[in-house]
């Protein structure tokens, strides 16, 4: 959370303690602020009523006591003012948004079958896969990025992760699975466990191979896995399966 975020949640709480002629003496504002800040660190920005109320009684003060005022109402009249604030998007939902935006897009499965199917045939008969796979998908993203008119920037490069970028201030790591490569859940959890080592905010696991069952039974390791780590968001994770990629690179006319 941004000081100037806190400056302003302690400048809105103290105005509000003011106008209505309440006395602070402990220092009530300041631990609110704190509380309430780190609250919107934990919940990436999503705090409810609820959760605000629940927050404002394990402080232990005396301030409602000496102002002779419920919690649940200063709560809930405080809470109005507070969620007025424009708050910045968090990493995790910086990673998820631009992920789930430009790269987890739909298709149809019967329009573009046949251009699809040569892709994939493609990604099995040439020579040096990873690394070609991975320069074409770097070129994929500079087209995306342009596409959306969003700004990707190059970051510190990650031992174990293929490519990394920066959107805003979330990292998101894009890793390529070709098919010389392991794609058990061994190592997709291990791999998706060292991102999060990194502290990576967004991790994308590519499937640049033609489809098999192997990659099937990967792909729904890989949901399974990758489900959990979505639901503590800690780090978003995707998984683009081999027809996916091969639309993405149809549709923007990249050549592995």
């Amino acid at each position: 959370m941004s000081e100037a975020v806190e400056r302003k949640v302690l400048s809105i709480i103290m105005d509000f303690i003011h106008n209505r002629g309440h006395t602070d003496l402990d220092g009530f504002a300041s631990k609110l602020t704190r509380r309430y800040c780190g609250l919107l660190k934990s919940s990436h920005n999503n705090v409810t009523t609820v959760d605000f109320l629940k927050m404002l009684k394990g402080i232990r003060t005396n301030f409602f006591v000496i102002n002779k005022v419920k919690k649940a109402d200063f709560s809930e009249a405080l809470f109005s003012e507070i969620a007025k604030i424009e708050l910045p998007l968090s990493k995790f939902s910086l990673a998820r948004d631009f992920i789930s935006r430009s790269i987890e897009v739909g298709y149809k499965k019967s329009i573009f079958a046949e251009e699809r199917k040569e892709i994939l045939s493609t990604f099995g008969k040439i020579k040096s896969p990873h690394e070609r796979i991975m320069k074409a998908f770097e070129i994929l993203l500079q087209k995306i990025t342009s596409s959306f008119q969003t700004s990707l920037h190059g970051t510190k490069e990650h031992s174990g992760i293929d490519i990394s970028k920066k959107i805003g201030e979330a990292v998101i790591g894009f890793q390529i699975k070709s098919v010389n490569d392991d794609i058990s859940e061994d190592k997709i959890r291990s791999q998706a466990s060292k991102a999060l080592e990194y502290n990576i905010d967004g991790f994308v696991w590519i499937y640049g191979r033609p489809e098999s069952k192997a990659v099937e039974s990967s792909v729904q390791a890989a949901y399974h896995h990758f489900s959990k780590i979505n639901k503590s968001e800690k780090m978003y994770c995707a998984i683009v399966e081999p027809n996916l990629l091969a639309e993405l690179f149809r549709k923007y006319e990249i050549t592995v």
